[in-house]
This record gives structure tokens, C-alpha cells and sequence, in this order.
């Protein structure tokens, strides 16, 4: 048994699937649509193509959705029984108020006046790793055969406050960019919506496999990706793609950990250089362009890199001869500013693995490790949480940890100086937090997903919770209820 990869949706600064499959010339990056404050580092965005300016929020979110839905299921709404897994970052807020914050992860609005707006359940958010995690659930649900098919799309928008948002991390870029390079300063943020449709398959010749996701969390610096990729390093990849995100420290660590597992001679790429930075939707379109490169009848022009080769002396694939011509597998690996890390195999598969190896390959040495120190919290909840969560450690780590919100935290107002968000508040208020808070204090590196929404299925009836249970796996569910700084913490097994 293996799932395969049956159809492909984007939309992105590139245009869409066949569009990026045909192998036009790169689009250049634009101008942001706003006004600049006096604070911008980056005057450059890679807007979707498609998609007017002048819509934002929720009406952007769901008009990126929309066409990556439609490319992928090809116009088709027949068959809407299929679940729909949906995965973002920062959903569908543009100018950031604790109101449109709160709404901006409801995936009934989200995908409101859509043939798929009553079909989601909660939206998986974790930062960079949103689309992988939404991956991770896809694979269980298919696995437990509770379902033949499954699609998932992951999308983040390009808005005021998320631009707002990481000129306050001071990660945004106006140079060009040169991933990997000792003087990388940063990133220039993207769009993109990504969907696909994945099947369970006994077959899988002549389709693209993914093998994976593996997910893991940072206890202390750049400590969990090397170990999840290790897990994947049965079958050498022809091609990494990475995220090559800087600042260089981080580039850095992620060559580290790539080059733990992978020689050097094997070449990297990443989507971030003609699509900019996709964030939650990064992972899934990494995957997605695996697959394409796999297929198409050219090398993909959107994957060619500006110079060779990285700092640590990899391989950058630069489209000259060798780099990636004839692609059979590729690596696909992604660490979140929160710590949060995943990776999958994508490949065309003439041979065909069994369903315990597919499943969950890390945990085959499943053990508690030394919680990791956390940093001071302002949110109120988040205290809380820091100051019960060890006595609801269990014995044994369970195989999943699942948080679930009612909806995301706001910032409390002193989080703010002069209008601007500080840095811990921007990463307190991003839902994935949480978990890789509780995997810290715990001391645990298995999945640690976070979901916001739908929290009326916490009575185990949600799909991926029943597939969870068929397949045999322990999962810890936190519920987070509630509105505003005042939640209601529920710990349960």
C-alpha cells in the first residue's frame, strides 16, 4: 500500500500547476501594493497571479484557495464527500484587530460561497510546517482506511499585518536573493495556495509517491531535523529542496542537517527564490514541486538557483547539465521559526512499501527527553499552560500531541509599543506555538500538531481523530476554550 499523489492545484506568483510544468520564465517579484512605513526592510512581495490587488483577507485567502481547488479537482465538485484537510499559517486576517484575528482561522469563512465551505473541519496551523501537518493527517486517514481519498489545501496571503509582522522579526530582505550564502539577510514574503488530491493506492507504479511526513521539535537549537531525516535516508534523493530562509545562522543549521544525511554532491534548491516565502503553504508546494519536476517534460525553470554553490559547498541546482534532468525521488525537508520540523520522500515509486513503514517510522524509538528551557510568556493562557503541563505528562509519550483552539490568541494589549506588536508577541499569537510550547516543557519530539476551529467534533468524531484511533495510535489532545485572553485549559488523554 502507498499514497500517491492523483492531482495537483496552485496558485502562486509562478501561475498555476501546468503553468509552472510547462516551464515559463520566472516572473520577477513586485512591488508591496501598500504604502511603505518607516520601518520597511523589504519593498518586494511575490503576489499570486490571478488574483486582483485590491482583494484582501478572507476575500484573498479564498480566492487563492478557490483556483488551487478548482486546478486540482478540475473543475469538478462532484465527489464532495472527500475530506478536505485545510492548513494556514495566518489565515485570512489583512489588518490585524484581536476581531479579524480571531475569525481568520474559521474555514467556513475561509471557503464561505465555495462548494467546500461546509466540509472543513479545524484548520491546521504551525507556522512554515501548516501544509506538512495537514499532510501528516491526509496519510493517517488514508492508512486507516477510513477514507480512499483525501485533499488538502494550505494557503497564506500576503497582507498588511503579516508584513507588518515580520519587519518586527527582522527577517525581510530588499537584496537579491542568494539562499545559502554567507551574506543572506533574509527572505521576501510570497502567496501561494496549494492543493492535492492523494489516494491510497496497492499500486503505485508510474505515480508519485510521498513517503512521510516525518515531524519532529526542536528542544534545543537545530536538534530535530537531522534526526527526522535520517529516518527518511532509506533510498539516496536525487534533489533536496530546502528552505533556504536566512538570516545565515539559520541557513547555516539547515545545511548542517542536510549535510548530516546527504552528500554534498546531491543538488538543493528552494521554491522561496521565485515564489518568495509561502509560510504555511511552503512545505506543501516543496511537495508539490517535487512531484512536478518528477513528471514534467523539462526542468523546471522555478527551481533554478542564482549561484553555486552554498556556503557549506553543496550543490546548488543552477539548471545546468546534471542538476535535475531526470528526478526519480526528492528530499523535501522544512523548519518553522517555531522549532517545528518535517520532511517526506517524494518519488515515482516502482517499488512499493508496506503500511507500518509508511506510518510512522520515528516512532520505533519512542522516549521522553530532557524537557528544554522556555523563555518568559506574556499571554496569560500560555502561563497557564507552562504552569500545569507537567503534571499532565503520562508515562509514556504519546504518539501524537494534538492541541486543539477554539480560536487563536490575541496579543494582550501590552504586547504592543507605538502600534507595533514586539517580537514574542508575534510568535506567542501564532497557533502552532502552542504545541512546540508543551513538546518543550515535556520534553517531547514526536508530532505536535495544532488545529484551530471545529472544536464541536472534540468528541472523537473528526476524521482524523478516528483514523488516529483505528490505526492504533496514542494521541493527547488539549483542548484550548474559549474567546479572548480568558480560555478554559483542558488536558486530555
Amino acid at each position: 500500500m502507498a499514497i500517491a499523489i492523483a492531482a495537483i492545484g496552485l496558485a502562486s506568483a509562478q501561475g498555476n500547476a501546468a503553468d509552472i510544468r510547462r516551464g515559463q520564465k520566472p516572473r520577477a517579484a513586485e512591488p508591496w501594493p501598500w504604502p511603505a512605513n518607516g520601518y520597511s526592510t523589504s519593498a518586494w512581495c511575490r503576489p499570486a497571479v490571478g488574483v486582483s490587488p485590491g482583494v484582501n483577507g478572507l476575500a484573498r485567502w479564498r480566492a487563492l484557495a478557490q483556483l488551487a481547488l478548482t486546478e486540482c479537482l478540475k473543475g469538478q465538485t462532484a465527489g464532495l464527500e472527500i475530506p478536505i484537510l485545510v492548513a494556514s499559517c495566518n489565515g485570512g486576517a489583512h489588518e490585524f484587530s484581536a476581531e479579524e484575528w480571531r475569525a481568520s482561522f474559521d474555514a467556513e469563512l475561509l471557503l464561505a460561497e465555495t462548494p467546500w465551505g461546509k466540509r472543513c473541519g479545524p484548520v491546521f496551523s504551525s507556522s512554515c510546517n501548516s501544509g506538512l501537518h495537514a499532510l501528516y493527517a491526509a496519510q493517517q486517514i488514508l492508512l486507516s482506511e477510513q477514507a480512499d481519498e483525501v485533499v488538502i489545501v494550505a494557503a497564506d496571503i500576503l497582507s498588511r499585518s503579516n508584513w507588518d509582522n515580520f519587519e518586527v522579526l527582522r527577517v525581510l530582505t530588499d537584496s537579491p536573493l542568494r539562499p545559502w550564502q554567507s551574506g543572506s539577510t533574509g527572505f521576501i514574503l510570497g502567496e501561494a495556495a496549494v492543493a492535492l488530491k492523494l489516494v491510497r493506492v496497492q499500486d503505485a507504479e508510474d505515480r508519485v509517491r510521498v513517503t512521510g511526513p516525518v515531524l519532529g521539535n526542536e528542544l534545543r537549537p537545530a536538534d530535530a531535523l537531522p534526526s527526522i531525516l535520517k529516518q527518511l535516508s532509506d533510498a539516496p534523493p536525487q534533489l533536496l529542496l530546502g528552505q533556504g530562509t536566512g538570516p545565515f545562522a539559520i541557513d547555516e543549521m539547515e545545511l548542517a542537517a542536510l549535510g548530516s544525511c546527504v552528500s554534498l554532491d546531491i543538488p538543493l534548491a528552494t521554491p522561496l527564490v521565485h515564489f518568495g516565502h509561502t509560510l504555511g503553504a511552503s512545505g506543501l508546494l516543496s511537495i508539490a514541486l517535487a512531484a512536478l519536476v518528477e513528471t514534467a517534460p523539462q526542468p523546471l525553470s522555478t527551481l533554478v538557483m542564482p549561484v553555486s554553490p552554498a556556503s557549506d559547498g553543496r550543490v546548488l541546482n543552477t539548471g545546468s547539465s546534471g542538476n535535475v534532468e531526470q528526478i526519480n525521488n526528492a528530499l523535501v525537508s522544512c523548519r518553522a521559526l517555531d522549532g517545528s520540523c518535517g520532511a517526506a520522500m517524494v518519488s515515482r515509486a516502482f517499488e512499493v512499501a508496506d503500511d507500518k513503514d509508511l506510518r510512522l517510522p520515528q516512532q520505533s524509538e519512542k522516549h521522553w527527553q530532557q524537557p528544554a528551557p522556555i523563555g518568559p510568556l506574556m499571554h496569560e493562557a500560555l502561563r497557564r499552560i507552562a504552569g500545569e503541563a507537567m503534571a499532565h505528562r503520562s508515562l509514556e509519550p504519546p504518539d501524537v500531541l494534538l492541541v486543539h483552539l477554539e480560536e487563536p490568541l490575541a496579543p494582550p494589549t501590552q504586547a504592543s509599543i507605538g502600534g507595533r506588536l514586539l517580537p514574542s508577541a508575534v510568535l506567542e499569537m501564532t497557533p502552532g506555538f502552542i504545541p512546540q510550547l508543551i513538546a518543550r516543557l515535556w520534553g517531547y519530539t514526536g508530532p505536535a500538531l495544532c488545529v484551530v476551529g471545529g472544536l464541536s467534533d472534540a468528541d472523537g468524531s473528526w476524521i482524523f481523530d478516528a483514523a488516529c484511533s483505528k490505526l492504533g495510535l496514542i494521541t493527547k489532545h488539549v483542548y484550548l476554550n474559549g474567546t479572548g485572553d480568558k480560555r478554559e485549559i483542558q488536558w486530555n488523554q
